[in-house]
């Protein structure tokens, strides 16, 4: 089977009609660089998803690479619980709309900013001009917003070519920046090359969010595979990009 076989069967198993994205956030996506699905995750999966967060909470020097100062992060590629709301027909939609080919689900990890922390300098993703091969996406845990460090972005900066170190003079107050707000159950979806970054934690209040990574399968690496196979479906194996078939 081809990869456009493939990745058309991979999305109707998953539930991914030509209704799931609408128009309108199909523009939002072109124009925007960014739109955030409202209550995409269902209520009563938050608490579930906040306990695999909090049992899989990992100090820093525990990582492969050392994360952030001042943010609690979570390893979470091999949670089953997690992994579902990675995959949900409107994620995987979304993805789709931007990459037009075969992706996988790279890693998904969790980050809330501490207190007084989790401000970065605006940056992109992906740097290099030309087709973008990532598309990230946060779910969010928690109510979020400029006083518990929500992610700032600048709209259309997708479209912007250089590398995004401009970005960088402004510091923390861009004049076309926006800090999304919105409730658990939001997730934010962007692409590659968008502008963005987390602001300060100026409240306390808990800001944890799923960090995924979506790539086109010619990037993955098969030597970087760390999850364990088993128990996985067919359909499973297709988007963390260990199976070229989706089962019948």
């Amino acid at each position: 089977m081809c990869h456009a076989n493939a990745i058309d069967a991979a999305l109707a198993a998953s539930g991914v009609t030509a209704e799931t994205l609408s128009p309108a956030a199909a523009a939002a996506l072109d124009r925007d660089g960014y739109f955030i699905f409202r209550q995409a995750i269902p209520r009563d999966w938050i608490g579930p998803l906040n306990d695999r967060f909090e049992a899989l909470d990992t100090p820093s020097h525990l990582w492969p690479i050392p994360r952030e100062f001042g943010t609690r992060h979570a390893m979470l590629d091999d949670d089953a619980i997690v992994r579902r709301a990675c995959l949900l027909p409107i994620v995987l939609a979304a993805v789709f709309h931007y990459l037009g080919r075969r992706f996988h689900l790279a890693s998904v990890e969790g980050r809330d900013p501490l207190p007084g922390h989790g401000v970065q300098r605006l940056h992109r993703d992906w740097t290099a001009e030309g087709p973008t091969p990532l598309v990230k996406a946060l779910a969010f845990l928690d109510p979020y917003g400029p006083a518990n460090g929500a992610t700032r972005v600048i709209a259309g900066s997708h479209l912007e070519p250089g590398d995004g170190s401009a970005f960088r003079q402004y510091g923390d107050d861009h004049p076309r920046q926006v800090v999304l707000e919105g409730e658990a159950g939001d997730v934010f979806l962007f692409h590659g090359r968008l502008a963005h970054a987390g602001t300060r934690n100026v409240s306390g209040a808990k800001r944890r969010a799923l960090q995924m990574w979506f790539r086109g399968h010619e990037l993955y690496q098969p030597a970087e595979e760390t999850r364990a196979l088993s128990g996985l479906s067919p359909l499973e194996r297709f988007w963390l990009g260990q199976s070229e078939l989706v089962a019948a």
